[in-house]
């Protein structure tokens, strides 16, 4: 059987437009379909975004409860997965927002004591301290790419813009990071 759905590339998934489409008219059990083989991704990137497993789960779960209340108004599913990533980098710049101005890092995103150096640590440390100072996008598109080591493609398609724009983003993203590096002590 062949389900034809309006704005859906051809190379989408048919299973997941299917599940899409009924969660999207209200099925719950279509929805924790679709959510439990994005769970997993969503938690680690809201993790390295935020730095804080505490926070990172609370994000995800606003995400989850803000995709499943926003659902309905989706006009294309095949954009399902690009529109949840942006709904989760709205709820990590939620959380960031929340937070006082000084906030203790998590180490655990980063292997600082599998480390194999002092130099290494110390680096680490750095490295952490300056993608503290980054926005949410920056980090975004940084643990996308590099943590999850998608291609530039599919940065695209998560995050909804041409491979172009992407592109671009990393590039800043990057020169963020480096001046940011720059700051650290």
């Amino acid at each position: 059987m062949t389900v034809e759905v309006e704005g859906v590339r051809p190379t989408a998934d048919a299973r997941d437009v299917v599940l899409i489409s009924r969660a999207r008219d209200g099925d719950r059990d279509a929805f924790a379909q679709i959510i439990e083989t994005r769970a997993h991704r969503l938690l680690r990137t809201a993790r390295a975004i935020l730095g804080n497993e505490a926070d990172a789960y609370e994000a995800a779960q606003e995400a989850l409860i803000a995709a499943w209340v926003n659902l309905p108004g989706l006009r294309r599913v095949d954009r399902f997965d690009a529109w949840l990533n942006r709904t989760l980098a709205n709820k990590c710049r939620d959380a960031l927002r929340r937070r006082a101005r000084s906030r203790e890092i998590e180490l655990s995103a980063v292997d600082i004591e599998g480390a194999d150096s002092e130099d290494a640590r110390l680096t680490s440390v750095t490295v952490l301290g300056a993608f503290d100072r980054l926005s949410v996008d920056q980090r975004h598109i940084l643990v996308l790419h590099h943590l999850q080591d998608l291609p530039l493609t599919q940065v695209a398609g998560q995050l909804g813009i041409p491979v172009g724009t992407a592109k671009s983003r990393l590039w800043s993203a990057r020169r963020a990071l480096e001046r940011a590096m720059e700051l650290e002590p």
